[in-house]
């Protein structure tokens, strides 16, 4: 194929067949972490749009009391492989469980298995890791640092390597202001690490924890740095590559808009700010969200296995999958925008009108914490101890203060993150494989995408079809009504305190009451309808 075909460019470029698709023909694939929510989609599109794929072996473990071949055939009946279902279901009879397990010796693969992966494989797409927050340092390094040394290891016997790719965080060096494609050294080496997480106790691992982590928030982060130090030293010679996805959130396209499977930081806000229980969030002024859409992720892993496999260069070639510096998008930004849209499309599970701001001071949002999440949760759980009901909103108030904690460290930083490779593979793809492939966040609209995700959060996490709408629709303007009357009934109680004081407060208050009647009989009626009505349910144009 000419160089000129291979950059996409001159004549006839709309005919060019797909490179990508091209590549994976007659290969054999092996795939872990796919039941995570990246690799549910890099499975679909890789059966989907790499149709000529001979085999895609899924590393599983065995699990509640299921095989690996149970997990998978429920796997497949997932939501998001229903297109493929309709369309071409005889691509998932391609897909074939080998049972394993990353936190084993040797992937605990049978000496057959091993065997038959070494001769058979050639492109490797490691996604398998614990993205838990809070996980202890031993249990991160475990599976996250040593299962990528298992994998490397394996790949050293694949005697067809053509590529492997590794998913990694853009977040692993997040002590870091600045962040380019190149993997950055560590103060202790990753082999000193596993040594400490083995003969330390948990007290002294905590301890000399912040040392370690040297200004990351988390185990996670901490251990996907080690994994990329890792792969660099020990896979030196492998044609290898390097994706650092920043928050991974709904498909933009593919296989359906507003597909989502994962609860991260924006799902968060979708499901908690749609239940009216978040009211407050430290969220500095014009802090940026760095986020990737899952489908252009997939497609990333994808076009990143085939440069790697016909171009083989040099060392680990380290991509940041990142929105930020391509297509700038605000918390504030999504709060605008999202909160509408979550009043037009409630969740029948909405126990409090929505409401709530972002606040930049710290003191701030602590008073409003205490206020407007902890106080209520109490007063609630009290009276339905009275009563006899289950007293529940404490602790799901507690379980959100810790997930918007975690969070906290992303919504008041900001990260600047170089895609010079990034760019520079969009260029390398023909026309084909830019439209099948597609991985440029500069050509996303966010407010059309805000609102799939808002659909798709109702509709995939909540599990709550369309036909559910109209009474969640009634459900939250009664909610804005009752509402509405407490803060009346709040201010009648104002005023019949206020006129039992001095007649000079009696007077004061009776020409403030006069005045916003002047007010108001002069407002046009078109103005007093907006202001006094809710969001209308039934109005389906785009948000402001």
């Amino acid at each position: 194929m000419s160089g000129e075909r291979e950059r996409g460019g001159g004549a006839g470029a709309e005919e060019e067949t797909s490179q990508v698709a091209d590549f994976f023909q007659d290969r054999c694939v092996f795939i872990t972490g796919v039941s995570g929510f990246v690799g549910k989609v890099l499975l679909e599109k890789l059966l989907r749009s790499c149709g000529r794929v001979r085999t895609v072996y899924v590393l599983m473990r065995p699990k509640d009391g299921q095989d690996p071949r149970q997990r998978l055939d429920e796997l497949l009946t997932c939501q998001v492989f229903g297109r493929l279902r309709s369309e071409n279901p005889k691509l998932l009879t391609r897909v074939v469980p080998v049972q394993g397990d990353i936190s084993l010796p040797d992937l605990g693969l049978s000496q057959s298995d091993s065997n038959m992966l070494a001769k058979q494989v050639s492109v490797v797409f490691h996604s398998a890791a614990t993205v838990r927050f809070d996980e202890p340092l031993r249990k991160s390094v475990d599976l996250n640092l040593l299962g990528t040394q298992r994998i490397i290891q394996l790949c050293k016997k694949m005697t067809k390597l053509a590529a492997l790719v590794h998913v990694s965080t853009a977040y692993s060096y997040c002590n870091r202001k600045e962040i380019d494609e190149v993997i950055y050294p560590e103060k202790v080496s990753p082999q000193k690490v596993v040594d400490i997480a083995e003969w330390m106790d948990e007290p002294m691992l905590e301890r000399v924890l912040p040392c370690l982590m040297d200004g990351r928030p988390t185990t996670y982060h901490y251990s996907k740095a080690l994994a990329e130090h890792v792969l660099a030293e020990e896979g030196a010679g492998l044609p290898a590559a390097i994706v650092r996805p920043s928050i991974v959130t709904a498909a933009f396209r593919e296989p359906m808009p507003g597909w989502v499977d994962g609860v991260n930081g924006p799902s968060t806000f979708i499901i908690m700010t749609g239940k009216g229980l978040l009211r407050t969030m430290l969220v500095y002024n014009g802090s940026v969200v760095d986020w990737m859409p899952v489908d252009m992720v997939a497609n990333l892993l994808l076009t990143a296995a085939w440069h790697i496999g016909t171009r083989r260069p040099d060392g680990v070639k380290v991509f940041n999958c990142t929105s930020g510096d391509l297509n700038r998008v605000t918390w504030s930004d999504i709060h605008r925008t999202a909160t509408p849209l979550i009043v037009r499309y409630p969740s029948k599970q909405v126990i409090r009108y929505p409401g709530g701001s972002f606040k930049s001071s710290p003191l701030l949002n602590k008073l409003s914490i205490k206020l407007f999440h902890a106080l209520p949760a109490y007063l609630v759980d009290a009276l339905s101890w009275v009563v006899g009901c289950r007293t529940e909103f404490v602790g799901l108030v507690h379980r959100m203060e810790r997930a918007a904690g975690f969070l906290e460290y992303f919504t008041t930083r900001e990260w600047k993150f170089k895609c010079n490779n990034l760019i520079e593979l969009r260029e390398m793809q023909n026309s084909t494989d830019r439209k099948v492939f597609d991985f440029d966040i500069r050509a996303v609209e966010w407010s059309p995408y805000l609102e799939s995700y808002v659909k798709g959060v109702r509709k995939f996490l909540l599990k709550e079809d369309d036909s559910t709408l109209p009474a969640a629709r009634r459900r939250i303007a009664r909610l804005y009504y009752m509402e509405l009357l407490a803060k009346v009934g709040v201010f009648l109680g104002v005023v019949h305190w206020l006129l039992t004081r001095t007649s000079l407060s009696q007077h004061l208050l009776w020409f403030f009451i006069n005045l916003m009647f002047n007010i108001m009989q002069r407002m046009p009626r078109s103005w007093l309808s907006r202001m006094t009505s809710p969001v209308n349910p039934d109005d389906q144009s785009p948000a402001d």
